[in-house]
């Protein structure tokens, strides 16, 4: 099919040839058949044509039937003085100008989707790391990954409150203060800006003068004119139509990102920071070292003739070992022999502490430290 171009698509619609409530016919491609397609359909090729969206397709259109509309009521006396009549009617004290109003741009439909292509990207990275998980069993890095990834939905939720407040401010930005007299309008023909054209009953010349005038009156005031009032009340519904589904847009989005930050912070809570197993023993080492240093003063001595110290020795691991670390100090007894030396203890290290990526193959599933009386 042959479809209008942009600017005379836009001529058409500020001139009234389009009427927005109508079919619009259109050629094949042979010129054998007529194709009568909806205007929003003719919207959307233009909009895929053009690379841009139908809301801004639709406020352009807009601005170019307002401006027009500007332009007649400025250059005719007579259809301003028709507009204000009616006007009147409606007991408003307004200009025709007001009628014609609007914004010189937009709210940018770019973010609502740009803000959906990173909620899909960011859904596609948590699905591959959920397959990753099933393949392969090292999740030492998993809690970075899933912080890293709620931060990044985290600042998506960000920017789509500021949206939605744009979009709040803006939904009636587009919408006539007078719809009522824009309606009233649509209903008036083109017969009701004429009928106070000049007479020409007093003599040849102002006869010629008025004739002219009168054509000119007559071309200057489309045919169509109700028609571009309806266009332009038509305009307004589908661009806060555009608006209201791109709220609706919106609060799905943000019903999405609160579902997966619950779910990554319930995922974060449940597995914890990882801590290596290597690191894990290290720490536990130095820690065992530094406390020794640091309390080396209130440890027997080896070459005092004293015997040791025992209270001083527990009060020592009392503080060294942390309570949820140590599962229990039982005395071992064996059946078969007695320990003349003394009872020994062993002290267990939990394995929930221990990182299984990091153990060593000769490592076995319990450290042992052994200490005599």
């Amino acid at each position: 099919m042959y479809y209008y171009e942009l600017p005379k698509f836009a001529e058409l619609v500020s001139n009234g040839e389009i009427n927005l409530s109508s079919a619009i016919p259109l050629k094949s491609m042979d010129h054998n058949m007529i194709h009568n397609i909806s205007f929003l359909d003719h919207c959307n090729h233009l909009c895929q044509k053009n690379k841009t969206n139908l809301l801004r397709l639709l406020s352009v259109i807009l601005q170019k039937l307002n401006g027009d509309m500007i332009l007649r009521v400025n250059r005719y006396p007579q259809l301003n003085s028709k507009i204000q009549t009616a006007i009147g009617e409606w007991s408003e004290s307004i200009e025709p100008l007001d009628l014609f109003r609007c914004p010189n741009s937009c709210y940018d439909s770019e973010n609502v989707f740009r803000l959906q292509d990173s909620v899909s990207g960011y859904d596609s990275e948590f699905s591959r790391l959920n397959e990753n998980l099933k393949e392969n069993d090292d999740n030492s890095d998993l809690y970075e990954v899933l912080e890293k990834l709620k931060n990044n939905y985290h600042e998506c939720d960000g920017e789509l409150r500021d949206n939605l407040i744009q979009l709040e401010e803006r939904t009636n930005e587009y919408d006539p203060p007078y719809r009522k007299i824009l309606d009233d309008l649509s209903t008036r023909p083109k017969s009701f800006y004429m009928d106070n054209l000049l007479s020409g009953d007093n003599g040849g010349n102002i006869n010629n003068i008025n004739n002219n005038v009168n054509m000119r009156l007559v071309k200057g005031i489309p045919e169509n004119i109700p028609v571009i009032f309806l266009n332009s009340a038509l305009l307004s519904t589908l661009i806060s139509k555009c608006m209201e589904g791109h709220k609706s847009e919106c609060m799905k989005l943000k019903e999405i990102l609160s579902k997966k930050n619950e779910d990554i912070e319930d995922i974060m809570n449940r597995i914890g920071p990882g801590v290596p197993l290597s690191d894990s023993i290290m720490n536990f080492i130095s820690g065992v070292k530094g406390f020794f240093d640091e309390n080396d003063s209130e440890l027997p001595s080896d070459d005092s003739d004293n015997e040791p110290d025992e209270d001083k020795i527990a009060n020592v691991l009392n503080k060294l070992i942390k309570p949820e670390q140590m599962e229990t100090m039982v005395p071992i007894e064996d059946n078969n022999s007695e320990i003349d030396e003394g009872d020994m203890y062993h002290l267990k290290i939990l394995k929930e502490n221990l990182d299984k990526d990091a153990k060593d193959e000769d490592a076995k599933d319990d450290d042992q430290i052994s200490f005599y009386d």
